[in-house]
């Protein structure tokens, strides 16, 4: 069983003067280059209530599954580095794309810059529990948090959902999905256009029972 998020807030970051051990990990730009910033944040899991690709309106409820997401910023020669520690076969994309969005946010080109990303999670990938959203948001608040920035709340959701959907993986961007991770409750949503129509708040008391399919399928790929 998964207890149903209740916080108005569905993430968390951190912004430590340097990173704990054993981060970074060996082989890492650490050591190689001077470090401009570091954070980690942490975004909530969600699921769907009524899905939003056939009529453009979505609703979703969070979960307190989570995705850790560590991000740091060096002076470099454009490179993304990414480590998915949970499942260290899948697509480094939506992160990449997640990094380049928020930079270029900022007018910061990834030219001159590293960047390393390491994410972990208890989220199964490509089982309806949004774990593209939930890394997308997690990702982005960390990047956010290392160039020592600060962003509105939809604008970080509208960023990963920008990132979600150069990188393939989400047929409306997920607005839904991703409001969902970000505010935890109840979210209703309008996809195309990417409003929040309403939050409903969750009974903290509220427990969700969870069937994982056992293969995995890709919303990116549907007909």
């Amino acid at each position: 069983m998964d207890r149903a998020r209740p916080a108005y807030r569905g993430h968390e970051v951190s912004r430590p003067q340097s990173p704990p051990r054993p981060w970074p990990p060996p082989g890492s730009m650490e050591g190689k280059a001077l470090k401009l910033g570091c954070a980690s944040a942490q975004a909530f899991g969600a699921a769907t209530v009524v899905n939003a690709i056939s009529s453009g309106f979505g609703a979703a409820l969070g979960l307190s599954l989570y995705t850790r997401a560590r991000v740091a910023v060096y002076e470099g020669r454009g490179r993304i580095k990414v480590r998915i520690l949970n499942d260290p076969g899948e697509s480094t994309g939506l992160a990449e794309a997640a990094v380049t969005r928020t930079l270029r946010r900022f007018k910061l080109p990834l030219e001159g810059l590293d960047v390393e990303v390491e994410t972990s999670s208890n989220i199964p990938v490509a089982r309806g529990l949004k774990s593209s959203s939930v890394a997308a948001n997690a990702i982005v608040l960390a990047v956010v948090a290392a160039l020592g920035e600060e962003l509105d709340d939809l604008e970080v959701v509208n960023i990963g959902c920008d990132a979600a959907l150069d990188a393939g993986v989400t047929v409306t961007g997920a607005f839904d999905d991703a409001c969902a991770s970000y505010f935890g409750n109840v979210v209703v949503t309008e996809n195309l256009s990417r409003r929040l129509e309403k939050v409903i708040s969750l009974d903290p008391g509220l427990k969700a029972v969870l069937l994982i399919p056992g293969s995995k399928s890709y919303t990116g790929k549907l007909n």
